[in-house]
């Protein structure tokens, strides 16, 4: 198929991450749980998950990651158009949103719009085209999306069907007008009548029914992964990574052979965990540098609602405006810090 010119007048510059250093072992606490080691290892995939400090909340998460990318770029914060931060688990109550919570901390000029964007594990791409769009109404220079949303403040430790599966991390990734990677049209959906396959319980403890999310998985992302190809006009044939939400290992294999491309779906979190909207960006950020060789990706997220999200994006250097942001080659984002083992 022929590259089509699709999506957005905005791509993506650099991604900035902040990885708490502290970590559960997985083995240690499936042991606690009961839980089969095979399972463990060929089904839920992760050997250690990233938690956060206790003290630390998410609008912290959010200011460290955005700290990293500001040390990758020089960007001046009067050309900052929007700063949307992804999260369910905000500060507190919610009130005031973690945007301008963050937006206050960063001392950022007033007419930068922010505002919070609450969706989970398929928060990403939804957020990618929602601010990449804002960006385009205003006619700003950049926007800042961030991804926070620290599971652990939810999850309950004794919970079989999630304990061994959520980390904590954030993300901000940096658009401009005509960056490198140009971010393409998109597929969305929702599957609402599923809404209650992962939830809040009263007490505020997160519940999966996971059989009823893999399912949900295998067989509404492929689809939607076709569809976002069609509406760029490229083929899965072209496509060097296909970068899925990491959900779980089974999930992330399942999908890549429903693909028919399981060497095209790596599966990347062992360390960290499922983290939610971060997922996608910290898998993401090594391959925006030229080095890696990638010249088309696929981003696929998905999960609460239940709902999905997909998208393309193309590297295409010549389109880059001479007038961006200053930004180092991207490297590897901070997923490899200094670990300190906590109680499981």
């Amino acid at each position: 198929m022929s590259a089509q010119a699709a999506g957005f007048d905005y791509g993506i510059e650099a991604i900035g991450a902040y990885v708490p250093r502290s970590r559960i072992h997985c083995a240690d606490r499936a042991e606690r749980l009961s839980v089969p080691r095979d399972t463990l290892v060929s089904r839920i995939g992760f050997d250690t998950l990233s938690v956060k400090d206790s003290g630390e909340t998410t609008s912290d998460l959010a200011c460290r990651a955005i700290a990293d990318l500001l040390e990758r770029c020089r960007i001046d914060p009067q050309r900052i158009g929007c700063l949307v931060v992804v999260t369910q688990n905000p500060d507190g109550y919610g009130i005031p949103p973690v945007s301008a919570i963050v937006h206050g901390r960063m001392g950022w000029p007033t007419r930068v719009a922010s505002f919070d964007l609450a969706l989970g594990c398929s928060g990403y791409v939804y957020a990618l085209s929602l601010t990449a769009g804002f960006l385009q109404s205003l006619g700003a220079d950049y926007g800042v999306l961030v991804t926070a949303d620290p599971y652990s403040k939810i999850v309950d430790p004794d919970d079989r069907a999630t304990a061994l599966l959520f980390g904590d991390a954030a993300t901000a990734t940096l658009l401009s007008r005509q960056a490198p990677w140009r971010i393409g049209a998109a597929d969305f959906g929702t599957s609402g009548d599923h809404a209650g396959s992962l939830m809040l319980d009263e007490r505020r403890r997160l519940r999966m029914v996971g059989k009823d999310v893999a399912r949900f998985c295998i067989r509404e992302v492929p689809g939607s992964i076709a569809r976002a190809l069609e509406k760029n006009a490229a083929a899965l044939d072209e496509v060097d990574v296909v970068l899925l939400h990491q959900g779980s290992k089974f999930i992330v294999e399942s999908i890549g052979d429903a693909l028919g491309v399981p060497e095209k779906t790596p599966f990347l979190a062992q360390d960290v965990g499922n983290t939610c909207c971060s997922s996608i960006p910290l898998v993401l950020a090594p391959l925006l540098s030229a080095p890696s060789g990638a010249r088309t990706l696929v981003l696929s997220s998905f999960g609460v609602g239940l709902s999905w999200g997909s998208t393309v994006l193309r590297y295409a250097p010549q389109a880059a405006a001479p007038a961006q942001a200053q930004c180092a080659p991207q490297e590897q984002a901070q997923t490899q810090p200094q670990v300190l083992a906590v109680t499981a």
